[in-house]
């Protein structure tokens, strides 16, 4: 009995504070993972560099047609000295002039549309590295606690089999120590193995060189921010692309107006008296059907309307979406609100009533071990409800898919 009670007092003393191991790898905090994630990740980067292209294509708006430079001869064109006239020259034809300006409006407008395309990627990510650093909390969290009582049912098995070697206790003792015993050991072994495999999603979205560790910290409620959409990458991709299909509609009306042409040119010819001739034409294009054209004038009025109402339905999901997810946070924040007002302080005295009645002989050894359990039980809903509470406020932060 001497061992289960000092097994026991050490459950009061450093049962609610498990020790963290020292590691020789570089330990990261939230922040620095973020910033790694951010300068490393390959596909962020491939975004990145799809964003710039389409910057590069920004100026390609005022794509004025090559000039031309020509030679004519023409038997019929026949100067003062009765000799034809050899005609060298420049051609030049060009649209509108306000289709280029509207080309790289355009383009300008898609290139912004790539930049919030980005944002979103990157917040996306962030959110994950987020979730996934506070779920590797989570699991040490849960790993400590199962050491402990691993450890703790390993010290009660061997105490319940010494106790039943020498007749104290029955087989029944034995045999519920034994069980418990394993139990913790499987399930210490499953929240090693969920960290492991949460640190390997962490890598996959850091993507740095060397091996590295979190900084261990209390886990601990995060704060909700305020709803603020002025900036919020989603709305302006929504956004952009509406002024992208507006300015593309107003291109495809520009399009209808004439492409002008100019020629400048001089001739002359090798006999006496021969004499320069120089010349100017200008000319306009006048589309005599405007059957396709106002066809894409009306599909690109259709995209602009679909664009409309595909920025205020995600507006209006937006909202709705934050909205669950503040009811879900509040499932969370009951529990949560349970254990630091009530649920802490029971789980102590659980271990501090149940000690003394053991150590006075009030109850038995099966009775003291339900009691250490509904104590750890009531550590562990708390970490599970303080993970779905986390969670969520990190879907509440970077909401941007409804």
């Amino acid at each position: 009995m001497n061992n289960i009670l000092k097994i026991g007092i050490a459950l009061v003393c450093f049962g609610f504070f498990p020790l963290g191991a020292n590691s020789q790898t570089t330990v990261i905090d939230l922040e620095a993972a973020m910033q790694a994630a951010i300068e490393n990740n390959r596909g962020l980067k491939a975004s990145y560099q799809n964003l710039e292209a389409t910057r590069a294509l920004v100026g390609a708006g005022v794509n004025i047609e090559k000039t031309q430079v020509f030679y004519r001869h023409d038997q019929n064109d026949i100067a003062e000295n009765g000799i034809s006239n050899r005609v060298w020259g420049l051609s030049q034809n060009a649209q509108f002039p306000t289709v280029y300006g509207l080309q790289k409006r355009v383009l300008k407008d898609l290139s912004e549309v790539r930049y919030q395309e980005f944002e979103m990627e990157k917040t996306q990510l962030l959110k994950e590295v987020s979730q996934t650093y506070y779920t590797i909390l989570y699991w040490q969290e849960m790993e400590n606690n199962f050491r402990f009582l691993d450890s703790l049912y390993a010290q009660f098995s061997k105490a319940a089999n010494l106790r039943f070697t020498t007749g104290e206790t029955n087989y029944l003792e034995k045999v519920t120590a034994e069980t418990k015993k394993r139990e913790m050991a499987v399930k210490l072994a499953q929240a090693t193995e969920s960290k492991k495999q949460t640190y390997q999603r962490l890598e996959q979205l850091i993507q740095t060189d060397g091996p590295f560790v979190i900084k261990e910290i209390p886990l601990e409620p995060l704060a909700v921010q305020d709803a603020i959409w002025t900036n919020h990458p989603g709305l302006g991709l929504f956004q952009r692309n509406l002024e992208l299909r507006k300015d593309n509609m107003q291109l495809e009306k520009n399009r209808l107006l004439p492409d002008l042409s100019a020629e400048v040119f001089r001739g002359t010819n090798n006999g006496m008296n021969a004499k320069v001739y120089p010349g100017v034409q200008f000319g306009v294009a006048v589309p005599l059907w405007f059957g396709p054209q106002k066809a894409k004038i009306q599909a690109s009025r259709l995209e602009w309307n679909q664009a409309t109402f595909a920025l205020d339905n995600y507006s209006f999901q937006l909202e709705n979406r934050r909205q669950q997810l503040e009811i879900e946070l509040q499932k969370f924040q009951e529990a949560v609100s349970f254990y630091q007002n009530e649920g802490k302080n029971l789980s102590r005295q659980l271990i501090i009533q149940g000690t003394l009645a053991f150590q006075n002989g009030e109850i038995d050894f099966l009775q003291y071990v339900l009691l250490i359990e509904n104590s750890r039980n009531i550590e562990l809903d708390y970490l599970f409800n303080l993970q779905g509470y986390n969670m969520t406020v990190l879907e509440i932060n970077y909401l941007i898919q409804p």
